[in-house]
């Protein structure tokens, strides 16, 4: 016969009757918490008996079962979940004796002279406690930093001006910042005098075609033309294009 886990609602699990005082074991508890917190989960697992489809009545391991509930009240973020051995009819006699086991191992370490036993003190748990606590705020602290560090890093970058396509750019010429830029960058290439003809030529286009957008370059090198006595001159040339659409965001 295996015995498998299971991982279930801690606010499914009842208990009928605690074996020791809580008050009495709070240190004790809330060391063993700090510990939860620490790994991610317990190490010895509370085991229940399963008294419906979804209840559960804790059987051992109180302590453990406590000290989760404190892990996750000091810090949230850990799972509402708890991994349990589930005592049901197929395993029930076989955990129960091993149960009795340990309870009878456990009583024998008590009775034993606490001279032969070297026990951590109340005191010193409690100290570990507090170092517990100071380190659990400085990583809370730390955490909530850094999610205030990401958010103003994304805010910053929102507000800073996103880099555009050259095709994007040509289809908003009429808006006069993009206009600019994209004036700014022809003067690159051309002379001032061509590359504000260009921006004016795609305006007027842009004004007459009721903002349609360009479908491509080769339509906007058709429309950039310019009359000189008998002949038009396109204002940009196909390789000229090329090399202003390859420089475009250096």
């Amino acid at each position: 016969m295996e015995l498998l886990t299971s991982i279930i609602d801690i606010d499914s699990i009842q208990v009928k009757k605690t074996p020791f005082d809580i008050a009495q074991k709070a240190t004790q508890i809330e060391a063993l918490a700090n510990t939860i917190i620490e790994v991610g989960g317990l190490v010895n697992i509370p085991v229940v008996q399963q008294i419906s489809v979804d209840d559960y009545e804790l059987i051992s391991g109180y302590l453990e079962y406590y000290a989760f509930i404190k892990a996750r009240q000091i810090n949230s973020r850990l799972p509402d979940r708890i991994t349990v051995f589930v005592s049901n009819t197929k395993n029930q006699a076989a955990i129960n004796q091993q149960l009795e086991i340990l309870g009878t191992i456990e009583d024998t370490k008590q009775n034993v002279s606490p001279l032969t036993i070297p026990k951590q003190s109340e005191i010193e748990l409690q100290i570990k406690n507090l170092e517990s606590f100071i380190k659990n705020i400085n990583k809370q602290y730390f955490t909530a930093l850094e999610k205030q560090k990401a958010e103003l890093l994304e805010a910053i970058e929102a507000k800073l001006p996103q880099p555009i396509s050259p095709m994007d750019a040509f289809n908003r010429i009429l808006e006069p910042e993009i206009a600019y830029k994209v004036q700014r960058k022809l003067e690159l290439l051309l002379n001032t005098n061509s590359a504000k003809k260009v921006v004016a030529q795609l305006q007027e286009v842009s004004k007459r075609k009721n903002h349609q957008p360009f479908q491509s370059f080769s339509e906007i090198l058709e429309i950039l033309k310019e009359q000189q006595k008998t002949r038009s001159v396109r204002l940009i040339s196909e390789k000229k294009m090329i090399h202003i659409i390859d420089r475009w965001n250096d």
